[in-house]
């Protein structure tokens, strides 16, 4: 039939010529050899398309030797540890750049070694709230302010050993840094603030070096629903004297660490961090740094914004950082235990004499506070289970605060501290609830501002009514939220907290996460302690 309709179209192609062109001879065979030359391209064409449709089709799929592994939550590190690295697969091409673990670039392996068998994936998560607070201080009334919480970009490489003779091994790299998309940038979002190591995987386990969240810290990262809100739990937990600072909710600079493979749920991790203090004291920034041990870029005790410490690193600079952790996850259940220690830490700062209001001086005596040993350590459990309506999430942790040689009346960094948290998921839903708690600590070295000031007649600066270690320094707080999940990469919540500050505690919304604090300060920076904090957060998170 083919070969008739060509013929045929042959025909009248030659009747046409030769009646428009008398002088143009052309045979039937000259027209159907033309026609099959061109029937022969059309169909190279449709080779060459169909060829180049299953190329594109090819470099939109992932492939486990090319693809950097997704992370199973957005909380905490964006980095799943501690994977072995497979063997790539037998394929014509490799990925070499992609987003997301997407490729976005492939090439056929072996023209070029340095990046052959190397993925390199974008990845980030923002998070930007709004928030309505009150701080409970006389002069402060309730305010309102936009805020984004821990939002990072971060870029992951890894390349795989496999096929030069390691099986399992693959050299890792990451950049990652904190993004300020609400407030004004400052050397907190240098590229690199957040994790951000140079490390090999093997079969036996990863080692890395760098900056990263300790294991202490990573442990239990996922038992707090409201991270980086208002409710954030490390208001209380990791937090030994209040206020800012969660000394036991840290990322470690200038630190190595391993992290075991899983063994039946078991993983453990180990980090080290030196000191590398010119000081014996530990009272000098680190070698290399320009920020006080143990402090956030311009935050409490840090320094900023001298070049050298003006009157030494004496508000928590430390030494040698260890840390340690051993978590189970298998079947629902959830177990932890992690220990970290602080060597030598210098809290000097502390020591001195203050004058009251009442007439009386508040002495806190050379040594009694000085330079000792910090550490934490703590157990916890969560169970997840089908209930009558979804999914129920249990979790709870125990911890154990202690200073060293310190004496009692003055030491506040001594304590013991508990949570419970419990998410109940329906569909597309999660309905949480937290309570954290810190007990009293034997003393503190701190003064406190009476909350009975007004706007109109406010404490003066540096005002010291009475010594905190003369009250209960007990707290709670408890928090109560929703989130709805758009997409596994999509959500919105909303968060109502409470803080409950005995009348010598002052603990703070928003420690360690939020974009900043809410403290009992008055507007002369005096310390009101005993304030019950009120907030309401909602906010979207994305995560790509």
């Amino acid at each position: 039939m083919r070969k008739a309709f060509l013929l045929g179209t042959g025909l009248a192609a030659l009747c046409a010529t030769t009646m428009s062109h008398p002088l143009r001879a052309a045979t039937i065979d000259d027209v159907v050899a033309r026609l099959d030359a061109l029937e022969r391209s059309n169909a190279k064409l449709a080779k060459e398309n169909a060829l180049l449709r299953d190329r594109v089709n090819h470099m939109g799929t992932p492939r486990a030797a090319a693809t950097a592994v997704a992370p199973a939550s957005p909380k905490g590190n964006a980095v799943l540890h501690a994977a072995v690295a497979p063997s790539p697969a037998p394929v014509a091409e490799h990925t070499v750049v992609s987003i997301g673990g997407a490729p976005l670039y492939s090439k056929a392996p072996g023209s070029n070694p340095f990046i052959d068998n190397t993925t390199v994936t974008l990845y980030g998560h923002v998070d930007l709230s709004g928030d309505i607070f009150n701080a409970g201080v006389y002069d402060q009334g309730t305010k309102f302010g936009v805020s984004s919480n821990l939002t990072y970009f971060g870029v992951r490489a890894r390349h795989n050993l496999d096929p030069y003779g390691y099986p399992g091994w693959a050299a890792i790299a990451q950049f990652e840094s904190l993004v300020e998309v609400a407030a004004v940038p400052t050397e907190r979002a240098a590229f690199g603030t957040r994790d951000s190591f140079l490390g090999m995987e093997s079969p036996w386990g990863t080692i890395k070096a760098g900056k990263a969240d300790t294991p202490y810290k990573r442990a239990t990262s996922k038992f707090d629903p409201f991270s980086a809100t208002l409710g954030d739990y490390n208001s209380i937990m990791g937090n030994t004297g209040g206020d800012l600072r969660a000394e036991f909710d840290w990322r470690a600079s200038h630190a190595i660490w391993y992290e075991s493979p899983i063994w039946n749920g078991f993983q453990a991790a180990v980090m080290v961090s030196p000191g590398q203090n010119t000081a014996r004291d530990n009272s000098d920034y680190a070698l290399g740094d320009f920020n006080c041990p143990g402090t956030s870029s311009r935050g409490s005790g840090s320094g900023f914004p001298a070049t050298s410490p003006p009157q030494g690193c004496t508000d928590g600079s430390y030494g040698n950082l260890y840390s340690a952790s051993l978590t189970y996850n298998q079947a629902g259940f959830t177990g932890i235990a992690a220990y970290e220690l602080h060597e030598g830490t210098n809290r000097t700062g502390d020591e001195g004499a203050v004058l009251l209001t009442n007439g009386t001086t508040f002495t806190v005596p050379a040594g009694a506070v000085g330079i000792a040993n910090e550490w934490a350590a703590k157990v916890g459990a969560g169970y997840k289970f089908n209930d009558m309506i979804g999914t129920l999430q249990l979790y709870g942790i125990y911890e154990v605060l202690r200073r060293e040689h310190t004496v009692a009346a003055f030491n506040e960094r001594a304590r013991d501290g508990y949570f419970l948290s419990a998410t109940q998921t329906v569909d597309k839903w999660d309905v949480s609830a937290s309570w954290a708690h810190a007990n009293a600590s034997p003393g503190s070295p701190g003064t406190g501002t009476n909350n009975t000031y007004t706007v109109a007649a406010p404490a003066p600066a540096g005002t010291a009514d009475f010594a905190l270690n003369t009250v209960d320094s007990s707290a709670d707080m408890y928090a109560l939220g929703v989130k709805y999940h758009f997409s596994p990469f999509v959500s919105w919540y909303l968060v109502g907290s409470y803080l409950r500050n005995g009348p010598g505690a002052h603990y703070c919304l928003g420690v360690s996460g939020h974009g900043y604090g809410v403290c009992g300060r008055d507007a002369n920076n005096n310390v009101v302690a005993g304030n019950k904090t009120e907030a309401v957060t909602t906010g979207m998170t994305f995560d790509f």
